[in-house]
């Protein structure tokens, strides 16, 4: 039994039922409640949610002393419909006389201190809308005095203030993460369907709005050839004003300026000026009785032409399109609100879920329902690192996805987030597993993070943790390292315009030529420790470069006096020393250089192309290997500085992993590409002048 069920149970079991129930007709439809007091509390029902709890079904929280001066306690209503079935009787005093608040303040009091919910998947689901964060934060510990668990009660919106509340709690967790991939999105559009009271199926948003798709409207026609009592319903709950209201749904202002009812897709102001007044004509005309069926039906058809006409973009009358459901799903989430104000610490949110942890009381953990094993190790892990009189005042733990990852099931890789009382901002460690489980693979990480470090490559420091599995059976080898300031290229960069979140740091810089050529000097830095480590995967026959693998930081620029991006950072070993010829011959060396030299022409010219408007190719491919030649330059410098160390290293890992032989191989070719960087640059402009060619060919063909 779920926990709203098992909390009604308990209500009518063992709190004072009201002496009568109460009826209440709202939108042509007769409510009957019946109410409980349990203390100074009170509690709300419709009826028939006593035995039947629909999906989605509304739910208020209210102090009473927000509807009643020098009242104490709480109220909560459960209904069917809208929050409107509950917030109008409660407003009014229909409801044993709870409250009455006047009418010129209606409007205020529902807006700021009604909190609105609903029963999801049996579980409560709080939308802040515009009500302050404190509100929100003692209803939530409201409703855990009453039984329910953490993670029986989640929050739909992400907005800041809330954010950071239950950030410093350690309860991230409870609130609803943004969807990354396709599938996760249509999950979110179907969970978020409901009805009013009509057969209308709408799209109901975190903030209170019933989205009706072109589609959804459509099947009016089809309503009025089949059942015209219920056309009829339909069209009342969308332009009929019923008592209690001032405005029909259609009009009645809901939240950023849309209505509790909305026709998805229409440019703003074009319902109100050329559908609804249509719809509310035809139903005035239907009560009058001079309209058959065949006539409303007409007129149906064109009111459906005109939003049809209306609509920003066509692709918007296909539920099934990636626009239709990206856009929703930005309107449901609420994300649509935030987009010219949003940074990349958001964007990087949609790849991230909070997992459930724990809460730090005086320097111990309180593990939240649903905490797991790995979660466990990793805080302990984190509280061995701290110095003597450094205790964690916050942690919250994250499951990490790149790109390619299609399911949260197949994330590896988790982040730790966590603030101490000596630390002013929160630190972020990575954690995650050994991408082999072979005998020394652990000791071949470490020896590479240090070697490579020791020779000027830009990665951050790595330490080896040792945890049983699940069954408490196995040792799982996985390590933990400092999360790189910054972003991803794949973030900064927009590659696809189709994706909702990236590029959207860049509308604030990138159209400023400064930052553009900045990026693309560290990018030259990034390809040249790239080559270094001899990355490679033989499985791609790719170098893995430009995948979001360098951490670009962006700062404070001394010279220019303005942000801009000042540092990159290599956060993945994957195919390091993987070069499959070790041979030290010329035919080698020039096919390192074919190889990387093409891949990093590919990245650049696919770069650039976003921004050819402020920048010029032949001056991006010049800035990129300059940034590529001083790094090159600056390695091999440290490499000379202690040459004998780094040619006698030798860590004696298995034989498997042939350690001695790419690692002399890296150094040899290493001197071979500082004697070769005149001749690297020129072969780098011909294949950026080639790549370019190729991408404006498919463009071509495209067009």
């Amino acid at each position: 039994m779920n926990a709203v069920k098992q909390f009604i149970q308990r209500v009518t079991k063992d709190a004072r039922p009201k002496e009568n129930d109460v009826s209440f007709r709202f939108l042509g439809r007769t409510h009957i409640f019946c109410g409980f007091d349990w203390g100074s509390d009170t509690f709300i029902f419709e009826k028939h949610t006593l035995k039947n709890i629909e999906q989605r079904a509304p739910l208020l929280v209210v102090k009473k002393s927000d509807i009643a001066r020098g009242a104490h306690g709480y109220v909560l209503t459960l209904t069917s419909g809208n929050h409107n079935v509950a917030s109008v009787p409660l407003l009014t005093g229909a409801f044993w006389n709870l409250g009455t608040v006047r009418p010129q303040r209606r409007s205020a009091v529902i807006t700021n201190n009604f909190i609105c919910g609903n029963v999801v998947n049996g579980l409560i689901e709080i939308s802040q809308r515009e009500v302050h964060t404190e509100r929100i934060i003692n209803a939530d510990q409201w409703l855990q005095s009453l039984g329910f668990c953490l993670n029986e009660i989640i929050f739909a919106d992400r907005n800041l203030f809330v954010l950071e509340s239950y950030r410093a709690l350690g309860q991230e967790w409870r609130i609803k993460p943004l969807a990354w991939t396709r599938a996760e999105m249509i999950a979110a559009l179907n969970s978020s369907r409901t009805t009013i009271h009509s057969p209308l199926r709408y799209y109901h948003s975190s903030g209170g709005v019933h989205f009706l798709s072109y589609n959804e409207f459509h099947e009016l026609i089809k309503l009025i050839e089949n059942d015209r009592d219920l056309f009829v319903a339909a069209l009342h709950e969308m332009v009929g004003v019923f008592k209690g209201q001032l405005h029909s749904n259609m009009r009645a202002v809901k939240i950023n300026n849309h209505h509790e009812i909305e026709i998805f897709g229409l440019r703003m102001g074009t319902a109100e000026t050329f559908v609804i007044p249509e719809l509310e004509a035809l139903l005035t005309d239907i009560e009058h009785g001079s309209l058959t069926a065949k006539m409303i039906k007409v007129r149906l058809i064109e009111i459906c032409y005109i939003i049809k006409q209306c609509l920003e973009r066509p692709e918007l009358a296909d539920e099934t399109s990636n626009e239709f459901i990206e856009t929703m799903y930005m309107h449901l989430s609420g994300e649509i609100y935030q987009i010219d104000a949003i940074n990349l610490s958001a964007a990087f949110d949609a790849r991230r879920a909070a997992l459930p942890g724990a809460t730090f009381r005086n320097n111990r953990p309180d593990f939240h329902p649903g905490v797991d094993h790995r979660t466990k190790v990793l805080i302990y892990n984190i509280q061995q690192m701290l110095s003597a009189g450094e205790i964690i005042e916050d942690v919250n733990v994250y499951e990490l996805r790149d790109r390619y990852q299609k399911a949260r099931e197949e994330v590896r890789t988790r982040e730790i987030v966590f603030k101490t009382n000596r630390r002013p901002l929160r630190s972020s460690m990575i954690e995650k597993g050994l991408a082999q489980r072979k005998a020394g693979y652990g000791d071949y990480l470490l020896v590479r993070v240090h070697a490579f470090r020791a020779l000027g490559v830009d990665i951050g420091e790595y330490r080896l943790l040792n945890r049983l599995d699940s069954k408490g059976v196995h040792h799982m080898k996985y390590f933990l390292r400092q999360r790189c300031a910054g972003e991803p290229l794949d973030i900064i960069c927009p590659e696809d315009s189709s994706e909702r979140l990236r590029g959207s740091f860049v509308k604030n810089y990138g159209q400023e030529s400064n930052f553009i050529l900045a990026l693309i000097s560290l990018l030259g830095n990034a390809a040249a420790q790239n080559i270094v480590m001899k990355k490679y995967i033989p499985a791609s026959k790719s170098c893995r470069f430009g995948e979001g693998k360098e951490i670009f930081e962006i700062g404070y620029d001394v010279k220019s006096g303005r942000e801009l991006p000042v540092k990159v950072m290599i956060c993945s070993l994957r195919g390091v020393l993987g070069w499959p010829d070790t041979n030290f011959t010329e035919d080698n060396i020039a096919a390192v250089y074919d190889f990387y030299l093409d891949q990093f022409a590919q990245v650049l010219v696919s770069f650039v192309t976003e921004y050819r408007d402020i920048v010029s190719f032949s001056e991006c491919a010049d800035l990129f290997f300059s940034g590529f030649e001083c790094k090159s330059r600056e390695i091999y410098w440290r490499y000379a500085s202690n040459r004998d160390a780094f040619d006698n290293f030798n860590p004696r890992l298995p034989g498997a992993y042939s350690f001695k032989r790419r690692w002399n191989f890296v150094l040899w070719s290493l001197e071979q590409q500082r004697d070769d960087l005149e001749m690297m640059r020129k072969l780098f402009i011909s294949k950026v002048t080639e790549s370019f060619k190729k991408s404006r060919e498919r463009n071509t063909r495209k067009i």
